[in-house]
């Protein structure tokens, strides 16, 4: 419960500081001109909504099962996350016609020297929402995903900064390179963290040493003759496995559901509780 507790309240404060990250790099953008602040700006304001996304979707994702979830509520932290990478991808489309449409007309005005200071204060803050969210925020896919997200906002704001300096007293054609280069490394971003949030959709199965030492549990209990059909699924920080476990035809019901409560006890002691086990009992030959 602490831990909860601890994670409602980092998504309340990443809200909090991207809001007013957003509101810098707004403000710097159409003080200096510059493209990239601008962009930038978008990504921070959309933090602010994919913070609240996060916030309410892990709070959802915390409720024990129920008649209609039977498996619990974890993947309300992938939806969630879906959500994000689709506001993602709806903003910076936006922005991309934005730094195109600029382009198109021909050399820009140089950005204002001013905004120099208004990427750099924002760059701080980034700095630190994102080391709040990947320190606090292990244990929790939303706060994986938004960690990684602003981490992203971190390199966006240093290639922002370099952008809004040449383009202060070089040229403005380096802001609108830096505004295009976010547009790729956003890109990027979402496709990595689709391909993550595939094994969480598609009931990935866990790597094959949990597999391994399920089985070994089970065929160290006294009275076990064998194990078969063991499979396990993740879903969130959460593993599901059944298997079915051969016995002596000749022990009690309640022998069978003591060596069953026994190997349920040892699985979840050696991972932490993270393990849900289903046990088929099944008879296996006779004793001499």
């Amino acid at each position: 419960m602490e831990s909860q507790g601890r994670l409602r309240r980092l998504f309340i404060s990443a809200s909090l500081g991207n809001a007013l990250i957003s509101i810098i790099k707004i403000m710097g953008g159409l003080l200096s001109g510059s493209t990239a602040l601008l962009a930038d700006g978008s990504d921070s304001i959309l933090n602010v909504v994919s913070s609240s996304i996060a916030y309410r979707f892990y709070t959802r994702s915390l409720k024990p099962p129920d008649e209609r979830h039977p498996y619990g509520h974890k993947r309300f932290e992938v939806y969630g996350s879906l959500l994000i990478l689709l506001l993602m991808a709806a903003t910076f489309s936006f922005v991309g016609f934005m730094a195109l449409d600029r382009f198109s007309h021909g050399e820009p005005e140089r950005v204002d020297p001013i905004g120099i200071v208004f990427a750099v204060a924002s760059l701080g803050l980034n700095l630190t929402v994102s080391s709040l969210l990947r320190v606090y925020g292990r244990g929790s896919q939303i706060a994986l995903t938004e960690s990684r997200h602003t981490s992203l906002d971190v390199v966006e704001g240093i290639m922002t900064l370099s952008g809004v300096i040449l383009g202060s007293f070089v040229s403005a054609y380096f802001d609108l390179a830096a505004t295009f280069i976010i547009l790729v490394i956003v890109f990027y971003f979402i496709y990595g963290t689709l391909q993550e949030l595939r094994s969480q959709i598609l009931d990935t199965s866990p790597p094959q040493s949990v597999i391994d030492a399920i089985k070994e549990e089970a065929l160290n209990l006294k009275g076990v003759r064998g194990v078969h059909s063991l499979r396990a699924r993740v879903v969130g920080d959460k593993i599901y496995a059944d298997l079915h476990l051969e016995v002596s035809p000749r022990l009690t019901v309640e022998e069978a559901h003591q060596i069953c409560d026994e190997l349920e006890t040892n699985v979840n002691k050696r991972f932490g509780g993270k393990v849900d086990l289903t046990i088929h009992v099944e008879p296996k030959g006779d004793e001499n």
